[in-house]
Formats: C-alpha cells, structure tokens, sequence
C-alpha cells in the first residue's frame, strides 16, 4: 500500500471551532488544515485523525456517519432506521408533559396569589421592610 502526499499546514481557523480539514488536491495527495489554536498535542491528534481518513479512502465514500465511527473508532451505528412512529408518541408523550407541568404551574401561581391577597403577614413585612420599627 503506497501512502499519497501529504502537505500539513498549520492555520489559524478565525470563524471556525473545527480542528483539522482535510483537502483532496487535484494531483492524488491532500492537505491538511490544522488549527493554530489547538496545543501541540492536540494538533498532533487532529493530523493523527486525518490521516486515519486519509488511509481509510474516507474521501471516497459517501457515507459520513461510517466515516466518522471508523476515524474515532466506535462501534457501527445500528443499520434498522428507528420508525417514525416511535418519534410521534415519545413526542405525544412529552407534550402531554408539557401540558401536565403548565397546569400545575397555573394552580401555584393562583395558590400563591391568594395567599398573598388574603394574608397580612406580606403586607406587615412589606411594611417593616420600608419603615421599620419607627411607625
């Protein structure tokens, strides 16, 4: 197996979090992009995982997701697509929640209005609380 050329720079990525990007050139070789920001074992693990990409012929698949579980070393996603319908009642689900929690929400604030409306006892601390003991 013959390993392609590869031109490293190191670069300062302004607008982007990224920490390498890999560049498949024209003539067969890549470049590859390294943040400047990154500390040196970082950048030394960033050019690391574009080289996996490199030497897996990442640039000729299409699929990212195998791509990046075979860079990072994971297991393969499950290949069954979860139904849609499971996503329906789990957001059924949380909706009911949603609606659960407002109402109990509505219930405290209407507890808790009452108990300021009907009670001296926040109108006695407001009270002290402005004036004191003076009055």
């Amino acid at each position: 197996m013959t390993t392609p050329d590869v031109n490293v720079a190191v670069i300062d990525f302004k607008t982007c979090k990224g920490r390498e990007m890999v560049v498949p050139n024209e003539d067969g070789s890549y470049t590859i992009l390294i943040n400047s920001r990154l500390t040196y074992a970082s950048q030394l693990e960033a050019y690391e995982h574009a080289i996996r990409h490199i030497n897996n012929h990442d640039f000729e698949k299409s699929d990212v997701q195998s791509i990046e579980y075979s860079a990072h070393e994971l297991p393969p996603a499950e290949e069954a697509p979860v139904p849609a319908r499971q996503y329906i009642e789990r957001i059924k689900k949380l909706q009911a929640e949603q609606r659960r929690i407002q109402r109990q929400i509505k219930k405290d604030q209407e507890r808790v209005q009452f108990i300021m409306d009907n009670c001296n006892m926040f109108k006695r601390a407001e009270k002290q609380y402005l004036y004191g003991d003076d009055l």
